[in-house]
């Protein structure tokens, strides 16, 4: 029901209308990840409210209490953890992508500590299932689009991708790491990049070089990742045929094409300050999430 006559309402109005199934987001909880509800700079209470706009609820999902994903989630987001996920939630989280059909965005923010193998062990091990390297590197862009070289833009054209196809804003991310397709992803499980940084960029695998940056370089001898640089993975795996084989297949003559078939879809993004409320309203943020 419109109850103004603004632009914004009217078009909330009209994708109701032409969407009217309700659909929920879920944000895991318990790891320090971004709140939701907040509305503190560092909060997601902006993009909870573009996401009611679009039609969807959201709450939040302490996974290690209710051991399971409820029935009517979406979307499993994992905004910016702090700490890596329990060794109990990784097969939930596994058995809900893989038989049903889940969706998982994940924006992981760099590694406080370049000298650990992973900070994330388990969480970096699950995307890599799904054909995502998440790095352990902070991007250094020197390419003159943005005025700190830890804060790197992403602008058009982006990488070819049904997520940013038709895309023509700019995206700016504040300290990301470089997010790449798996090169020994499983069978069927190949990541693309859909959002990428400037040819002259990096991502720094020696943190105290940050210190100083007069002694910023890439050096891929030493495990720099040279640009330009993926920030952005996702992964899209056709869901298993629930059908049964025809015996007499001639006797039925094939049903009309009914639109996408179901995929499972798992996205990063090695930054997750890029939709929080301080942020949000830079170009192209707020409609890339």
């Amino acid at each position: 029901r419109v109850t103004s006559d603004s632009e914004q309402d009217l078009t909330n109005a009209l994708i109701k209308l032409l969407n009217p199934q309700q659909r929920k987001a879920y944000f895991l909880s318990g790891h320090g990840e971004k709140d939701p509800a907040s509305s503190d700079r560092s909060g997601y209470s902006g993009i909870s409210d573009a996401l009611k706009r679009d039609n969807y609820q959201f709450d939040k999902l302490v996974l290690a209490q209710t051991n399971e994903i409820p029935a009517d989630a979406t979307l499993i987001v994992v905004a910016g953890p702090r700490t890596d996920l329990l060794e109990q939630e990784v097969p939930i989280l596994e058995e809900y992508l893989s038989k049903k059909t889940g969706k998982l965005l994940v924006m992981m923010d760099p590694p406080d500590d370049l000298k650990q193998a992973s900070s994330m062990p388990r969480l970096t091990g699950l995307l890599k299932d799904w054909g995502i390297n998440a790095t352990n590197s902070v991007v250094v862009d020197v390419s003159g689009r943005t005025q700190v070289a830890t804060v790197p833009v992403g602008a058009p054209p982006y990488p070819s991708h049904a997520i940013t196809q038709g895309f023509n804003f700019i995206t700016m991310f504040p300290l990301v790491r470089a997010i790449t397709p798996a090169k020994d992803a499983p069978p069927g499980r190949m990541g693309q990049s859909f959002v990428q940084t400037a040819q002259r960029s990096w991502g720094e695998t020696n943190f105290p070089s940050l210190e100083d940056p007069s002694k910023l370089a890439d050096e891929p001898e030493k495990g720099d990742v040279s640009g330009p640089v993926s920030i952005a993975v996702a992964t899209a795996v056709p869901a298993p045929s629930t059908e049964k084989p025809d015996a007499t297949p001639a006797s039925n003559p094939p049903a009309p094409d009914e639109g996408p078939k179901p995929e499972t879809r798992v996205a990063a993004i090695g930054d997750s300050d890029f939709a929080a409320n301080a942020y949000l309203g830079i170009e192209g943020n707020r409609d890339l999430f």
